[in-house]
């Protein structure tokens, strides 16, 4: 198990590096050409946008693994001891309510986009490789938020026994 979880974490740190890299270099290529010789690449802000989107999906899953995500610690970090582990474990079931949510819809979406086979307008790539970024990035948060939440309620409730006995 620890090595599927180190196999993940490689392979989603590995696609947020390529295309952050991709983003920069292109983003910065189609200024220069922009003002240097007053063309610029007609397909990159179109691909650009759906690297980002890639990122920001993929992104979400990299913070939830370190459980880094403010609106969650702020609630819990207002608590003591075991309730602090009962509202850290609300927290995970309500975000993990909310990216069910997003799975379902992100498939239907997608299969929307594939059955009217709808295009991007420059580069006529199929919409659905965009779309596919949210059923596909929800999946990896659903991974994470079970990952990370059992394991800072565990922390949490353990940290809670400890308290309630020195007291």
């Amino acid at each position: 198990m620890k090595l599927l979880g180190k196999i993940l974490d490689y392979f989603e740190e590995s696609l947020i590096i390529v295309m952050m890299a991709y983003m920069a270099i292109m983003n910065f290529l189609n200024v220069v050409f922009r003002y240097c010789f007053s063309s610029s690449f007609s397909f990159t802000e179109e691909l650009t946008v759906t690297v980002f989107v890639w990122v920001t999906m993929l992104g979400v899953a990299a913070g939830f693994k370190r459980y880094a995500h403010l609106g969650m610690s702020f609630v819990v970090d207002l608590f003591h001891g075991k309730v602090r582990a009962l509202f850290a474990l609300f927290g995970a079931i309500c975000s993990l309510i909310f990216m069910v949510v997003v799975l379902i819809y992100g498939i239907e979406m997608v299969q929307g986009q594939i059955g009217m086979g709808a295009t991007t307008p420059v580069m006529q790539m199929p919409q659905a490789v965009q779309g596919l970024s949210m059923p596909v990035g929800a999946a990896f948060v659903i991974i994470r938020i079970l990952q990370a939440g059992f394991f800072e309620v565990k922390r949490l409730w353990n940290e809670g026994k400890k308290g309630g006995t020195q007291a």
